[in-house]
């Protein structure tokens, strides 16, 4: 397949299912938004192309997020081994991109990962296996770090390991999962209306989609057998400063939900959730050592910039418009290589 067949002019095209397209949906649709960051979307679409998963059972979805440069012919290739769909948009962040991206996607379930991510082999396989015994819920898989020489891919890494970690062992009535490893059904998503724009970062969108599934009444669930691997590389400043932003996101998301709960107050952690997440990386982990230290620093640093971003997030606000949820509904197929 050639890129001329996946190019911008085929925007417009009419909307053609058909209830014989239809009984060939896909049984899973994998949605990837992508901004300017090119060296790992290929990485990852390799992956999705090494899923034990049969080809016709799965699309792929890239949603390019106002890119300079259009993604569809730096991956158009990639058709020749994908059922792969290639939607473009004026840059909106990745809540927008997911939603524009979900709305081309046709099957009963959609799963969210990342430009920077490798799914497992077997990751769609056992998120199928996961809908088939919880047709209605979210599942959240295992996130693992390809990058253990990086100390702030890491810390990052030790992280979310310890929320995950903590919350099933608290045994929570519902959990935080991240869009690097999640997948939701489409009607229920659609219902939601999807991620939230008025998070315009890469920051709270997932969690507050958690939230709002929650409080809708819809269960989710943990699968620590469908792993995805994450590759985001950082310095000290860029760590810092996803950080800050995640405590925006966070400060958000805890506004939300106290508006829903009727609150007047924000749900603040225990103070020993805290103590213990300093403590994860030098009890928790096998590494030497110096490294629990050092990971027990910037976990330390990690969750000050967090605070940061939060009491920013307080005091100022955010400068994009509060749009709420907006309906996910199938669209026009756009860019589709078969």
């Amino acid at each position: 397949m050639s890129s001329s067949s996946l190019n911008e002019s085929s925007i417009a095209q009419a909307d053609t299912r058909n209830s014989s397209s239809a009984a060939s949906a896909p049984s899973i649709s994998v949605v990837i938004p992508s901004h300017g960051r090119r060296g790992g979307l290929p990485r990852c679409l390799e992956a999705l192309c090494a899923q034990t998963l049969p080809r016709d059972q799965f699309e792929v979805v890239v949603c390019d997020d106002g890119s300079v440069q259009p993604i569809a012919p730096e991956i158009a290739h990639f058709g020749d081994r994908l059922s792969l769909t290639v939607v473009r948009q004026p840059q909106g962040g990745p809540a927008a991109a997911r939603n524009f991206g979900a709305s081309h996607a046709a099957a009963r379930y959609l799963a969210f990962t990342d430009d920077d991510c490798v799914p497992a082999r077997d990751w769609l396989e056992r998120l199928l296996a996961r809908f088939d015994q919880r047709p209605g819920h979210l599942i959240g898989g295992a996130i693992v770090n390809l990058l253990p020489d990086d100390p702030y891919a890491t810390g990052t890494q030790v992280i979310m390991d310890y929320v995950y970690d903590e919350s099933t062992r608290n045994g929570a009535h519902y959990h935080y999962y991240s869009t690097t490893n999640f997948a939701v059904p489409a009607d229920r998503f659609s219902a939601l209306g999807g991620f939230a724009v008025s998070f315009p970062r890469a920051a709270g969108e997932d969690y507050d989609l958690c939230a709002r599934w929650h409080h809708a009444g819809f269960p989710s669930e943990y699968a620590s057998e469908a792993v995805v691997g994450h590759a985001h590389g950082h310095t000290l400043v860029s760590y810092l400063r996803q950080h800050f932003n995640y405590g925006r996101g966070l400060l958000r998301v805890r506004q939300r939900e106290a508006e829903r709960a009727g609150q007047g107050h924000l749900k603040v952690e225990r103070a020993g959730f805290y103590l213990g997440l300093v403590r994860y990386p030098v009890t928790k982990t096998s590494h030497p050592l110096g490294r629990r230290l050092q990971y027990a620093v910037l976990v330390v640093l990690a969750q000050a910039a967090t605070a940061v971003g939060a009491m920013r997030e307080l005091a100022f606000g955010s400068r994009a418009p509060e749009r709420e949820e907006q309906k996910v509904a199938p669209s026009a197929p756009v860019q589709r290589s078969r």
